[in-house]
């Protein structure tokens, strides 16, 4: 049995122990390798990994171990398109298949239009919207962004919140504002509905003693008619 693509069998690699290991080391880690246990859950491993339609090409590195190497020590952003294109292209650059290379210019394009829009998002955000997530599992990131997804959640909700605050004092501040522009073009309205009565009293009183003076002077020049013909 070949316990792997450097020895035919397991008497074989006993001959040549790695450099970094002592010979009874070297010697357990072949009786592991050439084990009914391991041999049969490698086989499984094999059938599963041939089963899938995306087969990323990091190896034994985790997702997670790729995503904080590939963190910009400046500012810890992620690009996430990028991040799925290293775990999933061979050192060569070329896709482990089309299904890979579909998904990444699907995120590279939601990226480019996040950009034109002048939105912001994350690698959480765009592997939730192209590959989908389910109870805090974010597939292609794993189990382990959970916290990550509910502390972003969490900073929304209180964001929204926030903003809603905010919305709601900038309503009440406006009601206030239009409540005193109504007091005020009430008293303006009422200032100048008495301006006009003292106006028009002010008229009509003038007018009344000019007809009075003017009924005087023709009942004096009357009386003086009358004396003239008298005389």
């Amino acid at each position: 049995m070949r316990i792997s693509k450097s020895f035919p069998s397991k008497e074989a690699a006993l001959l040549k122990p790695h450099p970094d290991t002592t010979e009874e080391q070297w010697k357990e880690l072949c009786d592991l390798f050439t084990c009914e246990t391991f041999m049969k859950r490698s086989e499984e491993n094999k059938k599963n990994r041939s089963k899938l339609t995306v087969n990323h090409a990091a190896g034994s590195r985790s997702f997670q171990r790729t995503r904080a190497c590939m963190k910009n020590q400046e500012n810890g952003e992620i690009n996430p398109a990028e991040l799925y294109k290293k775990n999933y292209t061979n050192k060569d650059g070329i896709w482990t298949s089309e299904g890979a290379r579909e998904i990444y210019e699907r995120m590279d394009a939601l990226q480019r239009q996040c950009d034109l829009e002048g939105k912001s998002y994350t690698e959480i955000e765009v592997y939730s919207e192209i590959l989908g997530k389910k109870s805090g599992y974010v597939q292609g990131l794993g189990r382990v962004v959970r916290d990550e997804i509910e502390a972003m959640r969490a900073a929304r909700e209180k964001d929204l919140q926030e903003f809603a605050k905010k919305q709601a004092e900038m309503e009440a501040t406006l009601r206030d504002h239009r409540k005193e522009q109504q007091v005020e073009q009430e008293r303006i309205r009422l200032e100048q509905e008495e301006r006009m009565k003292r106006e028009h009293e002010c008229i009509r009183v003038e007018h009344k003693e000019r007809m009075q003076q003017e009924q005087e002077r023709t009942r004096k020049g009357q009386e003086h008619l009358r004396a003239e013909i008298l005389k």
